[in-house]
């Protein structure tokens, strides 16, 4: 590689429209899994493994106990590993750069939440995910477009 062909200017400089909008679509999905998947343990005294099995995780369940033909056994499981899932989907995100593989488990995940909202008639809240999943699908996209961009230089 020449030194003639290496950008001396600023990311933010060279950056185009693509990077710009992969970037902010990376910062706000990776927050929003990470911070979900934190909320999930903050209780009135702090973070505490034992606010989320003793609070959360049977207000979690209750409605799809309830309301679906879910076995127990599957919604505690589920639910009992969802925080765990959001954290490490988020940080990958943040962390992974324009590694496809964060955004596809996110992408899982969040299918997973709108098929168990399905059941329950959460309707409300089936769109709110689908506008989510649209947003993975979103920087899926931009990856792909920027992959392509590169390959054609």
């Amino acid at each position: 590689m020449s030194g003639a062909s290496l950008d001396p200017r600023p990311f933010w400089v060279r950056w185009g429209t693509r990077e710009w909008a992969y970037l902010l679509l990376q910062l706000f999905l990776g927050l929003r899994f990470l911070l979900a998947g934190l909320s999930k343990f903050h209780g009135p005294d702090g973070f505490s493994f034992g606010y989320f099995y003793s609070q959360i995780l049977p207000a979690l369940s209750q409605p799809f106990l309830e309301n679906s033909f879910l076995p127990v056994w599957g919604v505690k499981l589920y639910l009992g590993v969802l925080p765990y899932g959001e954290i490490l989907i988020g940080s990958g995100i943040l962390v992974a750069g324009r590694n496809r593989i964060p955004l596809i488990l996110a992408g899982f995940l969040y299918l997973s939440l709108a098929f168990g909202q399905m059941l329950i008639g959460g309707h409300s809240t089936v769109a709110d995910i689908a506008i989510h999943l649209g947003l993975v699908v979103l920087a899926l996209r931009l990856i792909e477009a920027g992959e392509g961009q590169k390959g054609a230089a």
